[in-house]
């Protein structure tokens, strides 16, 4: 009797989760975006990422050869084997950003959120520059890699990691790929920053002073340590917290 209450509960559960799984979206744009902005998008797809697009195609193609460059060597440091592809929105005007579901208050140049990068255009955050040099400075400075290094630490800690430690740790390896650091004045630097403040204040200190310190530790951690066990380190937090 005992038996068949334990099978009849099992099967309960499983056809709950059968059903939970049938309405949660699986399309990104159904997850990022309010009902009234989920059409009249395009698509382009590489190897391991997918960039939904309106009418900017050059850009979509460019932050996709990027993300499948890139993706290899995060692969390979992360131990990251997707077997779906990475999806990115490109957001290409302020007020459709500011209406999805990454906003927070502030326009950033790229946003990682629940599996899905979002790209805001170089258009509407570098006004100064134009053509080759916006491409330029997009490719060494833009928001790709960063994000994609958050996605991998997500998945490879199921969500259990610090804020600190994997904005720390997406600085560093952006470093370590394409050579670009997130810095601040010297004069800044020198202001004393402890793990617990980075734990416990990130959302009242300055956000400049909180990457750099960031990075710092995690820069600290790998000389004294190692990168290979940095990575042990994220791949027990996601062994505890499974």
């Amino acid at each position: 009797m005992v038996v068949k209450k334990a099978i009849k509960w099992c099967f309960v559960c499983l056809l709950f989760l059968a059903l939970l799984w049938s309405v949660v979206p699986k399309n990104p744009l159904q997850r990022a975006l309010p009902r009234q902005y989920q059409s009249h998008w395009k698509q382009i797809e590489g190897r391991y990422s997918r960039v939904y697009y309106q009418n900017e195609k050059q850009t979509a193609q460019m932050i996709q050869r990027q993300a499948d460059t890139y993706y290899t060597m995060i692969a390979t440091d992360f131990g990251w084997q997707r077997t779906e592809k990475i999806d990115m929105i490109l957001f290409e005007t302020k007020q459709m950003f500011e209406a999805s579901f990454f906003y927070d208050g502030a326009l950033p140049m790229g946003a990682y959120y629940k599996g899905i990068i979002a790209v805001v255009s170089p258009q509407l955050w570098d006004m100064q520059k134009q053509g080759w040099e916006r491409t330029d400075y997009f490719l060494e400075n833009g928001p790709v890699v960063h994000e994609m290094i958050h996605f991998a630490v997500e998945e490879k800690t199921k969500g259990s990691c610090p804020r600190f430690l994997t904005e720390g740790i997406a600085l560093y390896y952006e470093k370590k790929y394409t050579g670009y650091l997130w810095s601040i004045p010297e004069e800044e630097k020198q202001i004393p920053v402890t793990k617990a403040n980075l734990e416990k204040e990130f959302y009242h200190m300055d956000t400049g002073l909180f990457y750099w310190k960031s990075y710092e530790w995690v820069l600290k951690f790998v000389e004294c340590y190692g990168e290979e066990t940095l990575q042990k380190a994220l791949e027990q937090k996601g062994e505890k917290a499974t």
